[in-house]
């Protein structure tokens, strides 16, 4: 039996996207060589739905396990390219990497970068590598990067500025610029519908795709900024998600309906099958019942916004 040293856990939090602009290209649209440089610009909501996340180092072990749930994954792209990176510098032996994911995955809730950012840093601390937060982000993002899970995630859910979010400059988490819409976040639920997983390589790789995203990310993020209120964050989101064609109709309408009956805005998930909206505390119930009455049997759940980054659990 292999002998075992296991990390702390750390929980991350995870995200929803709002809106986003893909910044992966220079001035003159040739790719950037470097990986910390790419990101991109948007906004959306930091949820305290979030991963937990546990490394063991395997003393005779051969190869590195994922499990999700408790389930052995074998294709989580992401977290076995961090590790990955990390063992091509600092040289350890195979791991066991275990996470507890809350949000569903692959409909748009930064599961991915959550994850990877909890994996960077469980890896730190099972092999006492004390590394600051600057070089574990640095990991997950590129690693996320690489695997075309994400572009700006990782900054978003390191950073702590707020649960309304906003993703300024793009890069790591040591390069780009994130800000917040400044609020009582505990006013607020935000409550999902989600109807499954999109692929975020079918959206990152179509050229059509990405140049009407980046069109209309640029500018609705300027009009975020010059009204920063979680109603004009999503009012905004709503018109990206309708002409950059990246939302579907029926989910518009889902948003559209969520807003009549009471929600303070509503849009389409970024990139995800799923719909997200803001309610004050005292419309949740109201929402909540709205919806499993009319979308029954899909995952519908609600979850407070979240102010902070990584945690250390010490249990």
């Amino acid at each position: 039996m292999a002998k075992r040293r296991t990390s702390r856990t750390i929980y991350v939090p995870c995200g929803v996207s709002s809106f986003f602009e893909i910044c992966d290209q220079d001035s003159v649209g040739n790719p950037i060589s470097d990986l910390l440089r790419v990101g991109a610009r948007g906004g959306g909501f930091i949820i305290e739905r979030g991963s937990r996340t546990v490394v063991s180092a395997l003393e005779g072990g051969k190869e590195d396990s994922v499990f999700i749930n408790g389930v052995r994954v074998r294709n989580a792209s992401t977290t076995l390219r961090v590790v990955r990176l990390m063992r091509r510098k600092y040289g350890f032996g195979p791991v066991s990497i275990s996470h507890n994911i809350a949000p569903p995955i692959g409909a748009g809730f930064g599961t991915s970068g959550s994850g990877a950012l909890g994996t960077a840093a469980a890896v730190s601390d099972v092999f006492d590598l004390k590394l600051p937060l600057s070089k574990i982000t640095a990991f997950a993002h590129t690693a996320e990067i690489l695997s075309i899970t994400g572009l700006g995630t990782v900054i978003s859910l390191a950073s702590g500025a707020g649960g309304l979010g906003l993703v300024t400059e793009p890069g790591c988490y040591s390069i780009g610029k994130v800000d917040a819409i400044v609020d009582n976040y505990s006013n607020y639920s935000l409550i999902c519908v989600t109807f499954g997983s999109i692929e975020k390589s079918s959206v990152l790789k179509d050229e059509q795709k990405r140049r009407m995203v980046n069109k209309f990310g640029r500018t609705t993020l300027q009009r975020v900024l010059r009204d920063p209120t979680a109603k004009t964050l999503l009012h905004e989101s709503r018109q990206f998600a309708e002409k950059t064609g990246l939302a579907s109709k029926d989910l518009l309408k889902l948003a559209d309906q969520a807003v009549r009956r009471g929600a303070i805005g509503a849009t389409q998930n970024m990139i995800g099958n799923a719909v997200h909206c803001l309610a004050l505390r005292e419309d949740e119930k109201k929402i909540l019942k709205w919806l499993h009455d009319l979308v029954p049997g899909q995952l519908i759940f609600r979850t407070p916004l979240y102010q902070g980054g990584v945690k250390v659990l010490d249990d």
